[in-house]
């Protein structure tokens, strides 16, 4: 028979694992929720942390992320922690977006105009899938350099890519299994539109950071515009005059395509929130140093969680004033410097903002005004303007249609 004092080591033993692991599942429910963050210190420290290194800023990103790496396998510096990934990552998007700049805006122009036309062609008028298949093409040769005439571009392949990336994004938030097939599927079109295998060995790498936040951006400033008495004016001499002095014009009256842009970005910035994670090691001051690496592996990693809510923070009265809500783009004409401070926040803060934050809105104005020009008075082309403005999805009611049916439908 056992010995009274085993049997009493072995209560001992099972009580205390017993306790750890409760005490290290309220640790976890504790921090099940994010911390929110919405003023302009507790952005700025969320976001740009003083005395953080590269390592600590890439994986308090990378973590929160993981999510992206279940759904699309993506290996790029969103979901790295690897200072020399985010070195490649960087030094390959610059490198890309300094070609297309030298290659020219007006290049870049017909590019986004040869889109249209070829979205306009494809089945299906959907404003949202037509805004996807316009800004894909554009991201697909104007800025990856895809050496693919854009009329050559497979439209069942855009369409199948455009939609199941927003598809398993979509999927990724939800903690149920993604269905297997998904990816593969996504990964085999996406590989018969980008096929050069050692320029982009996982071209999803770099679509998605392209185009995901730039079709929503476009899709966004021609509802604005659709809406506007102003706006016809504004876009048709971006389109006549595609420079940056022109995109940053203001005539005293209307505002510059640059602030319509801003304006856009402020009422729906792409990522309504940016969340941090930090591992949490809370067993760290009394137990051998590889043990918290043990735990995590067999539970799971402990985690706190910080959310820049960048929603809230570009729509607080208290600094864009009482009609914070409204979209006026001509608020842009005199800036405070708290709102000089924040109004580029749709595109990060400190060393991890993004690489295009200076590139990205004159593009989205030049592909918004090919656009407006095919769907405005005159066009054979309209818009029907939905109920309310969408994001990833929440397009119901807005189409592309021919004129005479747009008539009819606005009757």
């Amino acid at each position: 028979m056992d010995s009274p004092v085993s049997a009493a080591f072995i209560s001992l033993i099972l009580f205390s694992l017993l306790s750890f692991l409760t005490t290290y599942r309220l640790i976890s429910l504790y921090h099940a929720n994010p911390s929110i963050h919405r003023t302009i210190p507790e952005l700025q420290h969320l976001l740009s942390p003083p005395n953080a290194n590269n390592y600590d800023l890439l994986t308090s990103r990378a973590l929160p992320n993981a999510r992206l790496v279940k759904a699309f396998a993506l290996t790029n510096t969103f979901v790295s922690s690897d200072i020399g990934v985010h070195a490649a990552f960087v030094g390959r998007m610059m490198s890309l977006l300094k070609a297309a700049t030298e290659r020219g805006w007006t290049l870049f122009q017909t590019i986004a105009i040869d889109s249209v036309e070829e979205a306009l062609h494809a089945d299906g008028k959907d404003f949202d899938v037509f805004v996807q298949d316009v800004t894909m093409r554009v991201a697909l040769v104007a800025i990856l350099d895809v050496d693919v005439p854009v009329g050559e571009l497979n439209s069942e392949d855009i369409h199948v890519v455009s939609t199941l990336i927003t598809k398993l994004w979509s999927l990724s938030k939800h903690p149920e299994p993604i269905p297997a097939e998904l990816l593969p599927q996504l990964n085999h079109h996406l590989r018969r539109l980008m096929p050069d295998e050692s320029e982009y060995p996982n071209p999803l790498d770099f679509v998605i950071p392209v185009w995901e936040t730039m079709w929503r951006v476009v899709a966004t400033s021609v509802a604005y515009a659709q809406a506007s008495s102003y706006s016809s004016d504004i876009f048709s001499r971006i389109r006549s005059s595609p420079t940056m002095d022109r995109f940053r014009h203001f005539d005293g009256t209307h505002p510059s395509v640059e602030w319509f842009i801003t304006e856009v970005m402020r009422l729906h910035p792409p990522s309504q929130h940016i969340t941090r994670a930090s591992p949490i090691l809370p067993f760290r001051t009394f137990v051998p140093p590889n043990f918290n690496k043990l735990i995590t592996k067999l539970f799971g990693p402990l985690l706190r969680h910080d959310c820049a809510d960048i929603g809230t923070a570009l729509r607080l009265k208290c600094i864009w004033g009482t009609d914070a809500d409204t979209f006026e783009p001509l608020r842009f004409s005199r800036v405070t410097r708290e709102q000089e401070m924040i109004k580029s926040l749709p595109f990060g803060y400190g060393r991890l903002k993004c690489v295009a934050a200076g590139w990205a809105p004159m593009a989205a104005g030049i592909i918004s005004a090919a656009i407006l020009d095919r769907v405005q008075e005159g066009s054979d082309f309209g818009l029907v303007a939905g109920k309310c403005i969408g994001g990833r999805e929440g397009w119901s009611g807005w189409s592309v249609v021919p004129v005479a049916a747009s008539s009819r439908k606005s009757m």
